[in-house]
């Protein structure tokens, strides 16, 4: 019998997506200067990182006010293509410790849920690239929701899983999953959030490591 089904977010969670996306975006935001829509700057990483974990399309309006849809979609293409390119040149990795905490839980009898705001082939790709793929008895994308936030998502798959639950993950999109729903959540530190996104987590960690430990601590 399950002990209960823990939600992960993916990117800043369990992914170190910067070593994908830093690259790409910049890239994409190149291309975006050479058609006249930006003008040149250099983008920090501090900067970057605040736009992972964000639907594609919020991103990119937020990204570059006024941008049309023709060309946020084209650069979210490179965007998404390159980093395809650099998982499966092996430029890609999880934190440090992830594969072991979710292996831990895993063995201990929890359902380990994945829910992202990515699409499905990110999803499949970088789960069996990353050899995690059997650890999670189910995986949700938010292509295959429309986009809607991650909050509505959980709400209408959390029924199919075992209680009590816990969302896990980075950024505000993440705490606010748990917050409307009245379950625990643990706030990842390490992560691309600002820390004020986690001011509502009911446990914060330091290290994907501490992870089942304050699952223990929460249910």
């Amino acid at each position: 019998m399950s002990k209960g089904t823990i939600f992960f977010d993916y990117d800043g969670t369990l992914h170190d997506s910067m070593k994908l996306y830093s690259p790409a975006l910049r890239k994409a935001y190149a291309w975006l200067v050479d058609q006249g829509i930006v003008e040149p700057q250099e983008l920090r990483d501090e900067e970057i990182c605040r736009w992972l974990g964000w639907q594609v399309e919020d991103m990119w309006t937020t990204f570059v006010p006024g941008i049309d849809e023709a060309t946020w979609r084209t650069a979210a293409k490179m965007v998404a293509d390159d980093m395809n390119k650099g998982l499966h040149a092996g430029k890609g990795a999880l934190f440090p410790g992830v594969k072991e905490m979710l292996e831990e839980l895993y063995a201990q009898g929890f359902d380990l849920a994945f829910l992202s705001n990515c699409g499905r082939p990110y999803c499949d790709s970088h789960l069996r690239i990353f050899g995690i793929d059997h650890l999670f008895a189910a995986t949700y994308c938010a292509e295959e929701f429309g986009f809607i936030p991650k909050w509505q998502i959980y709400q209408q798959v959390a029924p199919q899983h075992a209680y009590p639950q816990v969302m896990v993950g980075d950024r505000f999109h993440d705490i606010e999953v748990a917050t409307r729903a009245s379950i625990p959540s643990i706030g990842c530190a390490y992560g691309y959030g600002d820390p004020s996104e986690l001011e509502a987590a009911t446990i914060t960690v330091d290290s994907p490591a501490q992870i089942p430990a304050a699952i223990q601590r929460l249910i």
